[in-house]
C-alpha cells in the first residue's frame, strides 16, 4: 500500500498531517479514519486530587482534578463535582504532582530506525516533545510526519533537517558539507521545500557561508538557530538574525571570549587554530586546540570582565537569542578530549573552572533576563535520562526548580511558537502531561519520580510504556 504523506504547517501554529492513500473511496476512509480517531474516540480522563504544577509562575493548585476529552485538557476543577466526570476514566492523584510534559531541545536521529526504537524510551522518561537539531532529512521529515499523524507512538518532534557545516569533507548523513556560497543558497531552499521547522548552522561555516546562510534564512523565512562558528563574534549573531546559540557558542568558547578584556586576542588565536583545524581534517592528522590548555584557560579566566559580560547578555536579552547551554555535555568536554589532545592534569583542573564559570554565566544570563532552554544532545536513545540531569544541573548553577521546569515546558512552547497550544496544562491545550510521585519543586530530581505520563491524552502508566513499541 503506497502512502503519501503531507505535511502543512504555517509559522507560529501547529502542525497539520495529511495522510493520503492511493485506494479507492471507501477503502480511503476505512484505513485513513481510524488513524485520527484516537484522539476523539478515546474515553474521557480525569486525574483527580492532584496537586498541579502547571508550567506557568502560578503556584501550585492542590487536589484539583485535571479533565481530559480527546487530546485536550478540557477543565481544571477545584470543586469536586462527581457528575462532571461522568464516562471518564479516573485516576487517582492524591499525594501526586501533575506537570507538563517535558521537552528536550537537541536530540538527533540517526536515522528513522534507530530513532524509532527509542521513541518509547524517550516518553518513559515523561518527553513529550523533541526538537531534533540535525538529522538526515528524509529520516526526520517520515519520522515527524509519522508521529504526528499517530502512526508511531512518539513525542512531537521539530526538526532541523541536516547540520550546515563549512568545507570539510566528512561523509556523515547527519551533516551537509558547503563548499561555496550558491551550494549554501541551494541547501537552504531545500529545506524550505522539506518544511524544516529552522535551520541549524555548526562549528566549521566559514564567515563567508554563515552570512549567506543566513540571508537565505531570511529569504525564505526560516529560523536560524545553532552553534556559533569560531570566527563570529558572539555578538554578531543579532545581526545575523540567529534566534539560538547552542552550548554557550561551542567548541572555541565564544561567549565567554566575548566577555574577555583581551576579545581581540583570543579570537586572533582560535581564527588560527580554526584554519588548522580545518586543514588537519583534509591531511587527517592530529590538531592542537589551545582552547583546551591551562595557559590559555587561565588568561581567559582573569580577564573576564563582568561589564563586558552584562553588555552582551543585556544584547541577547533584548533580541530574545535564547540559549541552550547544554551543561550536561560541557561538564565533559575536557574528559571526552583528554585523550586526542593529550591534555595534562593542569589542563583537566582548568577544564573544571571553566565549567564552574559555564554555571556563573549561564545564571547571570538568567537574571538578565535572556531565555534558557533545556537541552542534552545526542541520539534519541540518549535524551531521556541525560534531560533529567540538565533540570539538575540547571538548578546547581542558580535557576529555581520552577524555572528549570519552564526550560523544559512552557520556554520551550514559546520559543517554538506553540504556546498557544502547548508547553503548559492549562484548558484548550495539547494534553501532555508527566504525573510524578514527588514534588519537583522541592527537589528537581523528583521529575524521575514518574508514576504516568498522559500523550496527546491518552494515559500511559510507566510500566506500560516500557512494555510498549512505538508502534
Amino acid at each position: 500500500m503506497h502512502c503519501l504523506i503531507l505535511r502543512v504547517k504555517k509559522r507560529n501554529q501547529e502542525p497539520t498531517v495529511f495522510v493520503m492513500r492511493h485506494m479507492r473511496p471507501y477503502l480511503l476512509l476505512f484505513f485513513v479514519v481510524p488513524a485520527i480517531a484516537p484522539a476523539f474516540g478515546q474515553p474521557k480522563l480525569a486525574i483527580e486530587n492532584v496537586t498541579l504544577i502547571d508550567g506557568t509562575d502560578r503556584a501550585p493548585q492542590r487536589n484539583v482534578t485535571v479533565v481530559v476529552e480527546g487530546d485536550k485538557v478540557s477543565e481544571i476543577i477545584t470543586t469536586h463535582i462527581r457528575a462532571k466526570l461522568r464516562d471518564a476514566k479516573i485516576i487517582e492523584g492524591k499525594n501526586k504532582f501533575l506537570i507538563p510534559g517535558l521537552w528536550n531541545n537537541d536530540l538527533h536521529a540517526v536515522n528513522y530506525d534507530k530513532a524509532k526504537a527509542a521513541l518509547r524510551s524517550l516518553l518513559s522518561y515523561g518527553i513529550t516533545s523533541v526538537r531534533d537539531m540535525g538529522a538526515p532529512l528524509d529520516d526526520v521529515i517520515r519520522l515527524r510526519a509519522d508521529t504526528a499523524s499517530r502512526f508511531l507512538r512518539g513525542p512531537t518532534i521539530y526538526a532541523a533537517g541536516p547540520l550546515l557545516e563549512g568545507p570539510v569533507p566528512v561523509q556523515m548523513p547527519l551533516i551537509v558539507d558547503l563548499f561555496n556560497e550558491r551550494q549554501a543558497r541551494e541547501e537552504v531552499r531545500d529545506l524550505k521545500r522539506h518544511d524544516v521547522d529552522y535551520v541549524e548552522v555548526d562549528t566549521t561555516l566559514t564567515p563567508e557561508l554563515y552570512w549567506v546562510i543566513s540571508d537565505e534564512v531570511q529569504r525564505e523565512s526560516l529560523r536560524l538557530v545553532g552553534h556559533i562558528p569560531p570566527k563570529i563574534r558572539a555578538d554578531e549573531v543579532i545581526k545575523a538574525h540567529q534566534e539560538n546559540v547552542e552550548h554557550l557558542g561551542g567548541r572555541f568558547l565564544n561567549i565567554l571570549v566575548a566577555c574577555s578584556s583581551e576579545e581581540q586576542e583570543f579570537n586572533r588565536v582560535l581564527a588560527a587554530t580554526f584554519d588548522d583545524l580545518l586543514q588537519a581534517i583534509k591531511e587527517k592528522r592530529p590538531v592542537k586546540e589551545p582552547q583546551f590548555t591551562a595557559a590559555f584557560d587561565k588568561k581567559l579566566l582573569q580577564t573576564f570582565d563582568e561589564q563586558k559580560a552584562q553588555q552582551l547578555f543585556r544584547l541577547y536579552a533584548q533580541n530574545r537569542v535564547w540559549q541552550t547551554p547544554t551543561l550536561f555535555v560541557l561538564r565533559t568536554l575536557w574528559d571526552s578530549n583528554r585523550d586526542n589532545l593529550k591534555l595534562n592534569e593542569q589542563d583537566m583542573d582548568y577544564g573544571k573552572k571553566i565549567f564552574a564559570k559555564d554555571m556563573d554565566i549561564v545564571l547571570q544570563m538568567k537574571r538578565a533576563g535572556v531565555p534558557i532552554l533545556a537541552r542534552t544532545d545526542g541520539q534519541y536513545s540518549q535524551g531521556g535520562d541525560a534531560l533529567h540531569s540538565e533540570l539538575s544541573l540547571l538548578v546547581q548553577a542558580g535557576l529555581t526548580p520552577l524555572e528549570a521546569l519552564q526550560s523544559a515546558t512552557s520556554d520551550s512552547a514559546e520559543f517554538m511558537g506553540v504556546s498557544r497550544t502547548s508547553g503548559t496544562i492549562e484548558p484548550g491545550k495539547t494534553a501532555d502531561m508527566v504525573l510524578l510521585n514527588a514534588n519537583p519543586l522541592d527537589d528537581v530530581a523528583n521529575t524521575r519520580q514518574i508514576g504516568a505520563v498522559v500523550l496527546r491524552g491518552k494515559f500511559f502508566t510507566k510500566e506500560e510504556l516500557t512494555a510498549i513499541p512505538s508502534r
